[in-house]
């Protein structure tokens, strides 16, 4: 990926909202980079700016409990945005809009309908062709940012095949290049972000476009364990509802918050 076409590519996109960005060939992991800013903004009390990092390529990147992400140089839309939380409500509805925007998206290119699996996965005829890792931290209860995590597999390859996933290439003949399609992307995510706090759209947006059906029997492996139980929906926080063995369970779709009272050690 010619890293000054993508930058001629977000210049040229309308409404764009991100002004701020990274663009690399390589890093770690895109997200530990936009953690590592937004720490530096809030340990002096200031709250970042939305800000846009996109590599070429992951050394080490990373999905949800710590899962390694596949991360081929230029196959794949591997990108982070910092989203600085102005409204303590906000964090509830943002996993629920960044998922709608990017499924939304992800049907218009590739042509092919896209459902999503609680609470991060994108999907394609059954196979994922994408995930989201939300990461907030904060200073307190007035000083909080989220990155937002993306992974979109662009094109094929064979560890993608070993572990089961799709690419956009393998379900389209008509591709746009690399740096439009994380254009488009981008957009799409900013579109739904106009509706931060509005956790009744989020949930009610994410009901239109989700993979499980009432009664599906779910298992998900969390911090606390396996939990599992009958799919009941979302409720109105926009949280999983799941009848379980022993009542009901709840759960929320970002990864971790980090509170930190004082400045980092």
């Amino acid at each position: 990926m010619n890293l000054n076409r993508l930058r001629e590519t977000l210049d040229r996109r309308p409404g764009l909202v991100v002004r701020n960005r990274i663009l690399l060939e390589s890093v770690e992991s895109t997200n530990n980079l936009a953690l590592q800013l937004v720490r530096l903004f809030l340990d002096r009390e200031a709250l970042p700016p939305r800000t846009l990092v996109v590599a070429w390529r992951q050394n080490a990147g990373r999905g949800r409990l710590g899962r390694s992400w596949v991360s081929p140089p230029g196959l794949g839309a591997y990108l982070s945005l910092i989203v600085p939380m102005k409204r303590p409500g906000d964090v509830a509805a943002l996993p629920l809009l960044v998922a709608v925007g990017l499924c939304r998206k992800i049907s218009e290119i590739s042509e092919s309908p896209c459902r999503l699996k609680w609470p991060n996965d994108l999907m394609v005829s059954g196979r994922k062709i994408g995930g989201i890792l939300i990461e907030c931290v904060s200073r307190g209860s007035l000083r909080s940012a989220a990155v937002i995590g993306i992974g979109v597999n662009y094109g094929a390859s064979r560890a993608l095949s070993e572990i089961g996933g799709i690419a956009m290439g393998e379900v389209t003949r008509r591709l746009p290049c690399l740096p439009e399609v994380i254009s488009e992307l981008v957009a799409a995510v900013e579109d739904e972000l106009t509706h931060l706090g509005d956790v009744a759209y989020a949930a009610a947006r994410y009901r239109e476009l989700s993979a499980h059906r009432r009664g599906d029997h779910l298992q998900y492996r969390t911090e606390n364990g396996i939990q599992s139980g009958t799919f009941s929906g979302l409720d109105e926080r926009g949280f999983l509802v799941l009848q379980g063995a022993h009542g009901e369970v709840r759960l929320g779709a970002v990864e971790a918050i980090e509170e930190w009272t004082g400045r980092q050690p």
